[in-house]
């Protein structure tokens, strides 16, 4: 199961790749940029959102702060007529693919690339394994 969910991610991954580096976060956070952009007031969103201004200008501090739940975003963006769009790609100079991304955290690819290593110390090496970056955590 978890081979046909990484095919159907890998097929994704570039053009997922161009939006993420397309996509780079507005300083103030992306409902202050639309709503600037759109020039509606914090008022304007509150109300169609059904809270005090106050609160609508609490989340747009949240999200300039990186604390902002998504579903908060998510209203807040149809509140504007826009929709909040959410993926997870991985992470560049790790893996290019979600496959490669599962091979590097496969423990029988660990070892063959550690004994790929060790045949290069003695000039032995097949030299057919890409070289993985180690994954964070």
């Amino acid at each position: 199961m978890a081979e046909i969910v990484r095919r159907g991610l890998d097929e994704r991954v570039s053009v997922l790749n161009a939006a993420s580096r397309a996509a780079t976060t507005p300083a103030r956070g992306w409902l202050r940029a639309v709503r600037d952009a759109v020039e509606l007031s914090q008022e304007q969103v509150a109300r169609k959102l059904g809270v005090k201004r106050q609160s609508y200008a609490d989340l747009e501090q949240a999200e300039e702060r990186g604390a902002a739940t998504l579903n908060s975003i998510r209203r807040a963006a149809e509140a504007m007529d826009c929709e909040l769009v959410y993926f997870v790609v991985p992470r560049e100079g790790v893996a290019g693919t979600f496959s490669e991304l599962a091979r590097n955290y496969d423990p029988q690819f660990q070892h063959l690339q550690a004994s790929e290593h060790s045949m290069a110390l003695e000039g032995q090496a097949v030299g057919d394994l890409k070289p993985r970056t180690k994954p964070a955590g």
